[in-house]
């Protein structure tokens, strides 16, 4: 009962979208990003987000059901990140390439700023996250966010292709292409370690790009 009390409270301050109720749980959402960073999310609890609060843990269940939803929040927030910054990119009235290699190095270094939850999200590794507590909002909250991330490189591909800046033959071909290289830095790039994102995305869209480029 006393659980159920508790998410009927959540549930009704959510939809009050009351300031101080969204700005504790914006700090709680913030919080439990650096525990996930520092110990992962197999490692990680509530009580350590509790802690990095200097809080208790029972007092976090009126802001997040789980640790499950903590970490759907977290890597919610990262991904609208990720797309609001690719969307920026493409919105931008510089020629197609110079914008191509902007989406690249940003998306890389959001990537790096983001580590290591944006890469679990990326290779899918939701076997620690018990299927049960996927919310079905979050799941399409997810996909819509792939598609604007998507749009927005498509509406890049397509500007330079239509004024030969780049030769794109096969815009969903070139689409894949870019967006399986950048996510598959989750297999070899961890931050601190060599380049930093900034320098591998500058690397990564020298290589793409030359790809692409209209050569004379």
């Amino acid at each position: 009962m006393a659980k159920s009390g508790i998410g009927r409270r959540r549930t009704a301050a959510l939809r009050d979208h009351g300031e101080g109720y969204t700005q504790r749980r914006n700090e709680i959402i913030a919080a439990g990003a650096q525990v996930f960073r520092d110990k992962g999310f197999e490692a990680s609890s509530l009580r350590d987000v509790a802690e990095r609060l200097g809080t208790d843990r029972a007092s976090l269940y009126y802001y997040v059901a789980s640790k499950n939803e903590l970490f759907q929040l977290v890597t919610q927030r990262a991904v609208t990140e990720v797309v609001v910054a690719a969307e920026a990119v493409a919105a931008q009235k510089g020629d197609a390439e110079s914008r191509l290699r902007e989406l690249i190095v940003t998306t890389v270094e959001k990537y790096e700023a983001h580590f290591p939850y944006m890469f679990v999200y990326i290779q899918e590794d939701m076997n620690r996250i018990h299927s049960s507590s996927i919310d079905e909002v979050w799941a399409r909250t997810m996909v819509e966010l792939g598609r604007r991330f998507e749009l927005a490189l498509m509406r890049i591909l397509e500007d330079g292709d239509k004024d030969d800046s780049l030769v794109i033959a096969h815009p969903h071909l070139a689409m894949n292409v870019i967006i399986g290289a950048v996510n598959w830095t989750h297999r070899w790039f961890t931050p601190g370690r060599g380049s930093t994102g900034r320098v591998l995305g500058d690397q990564m869209a020298d290589m793409l790009l030359d790809g692409f480029r209209a050569h004379p």
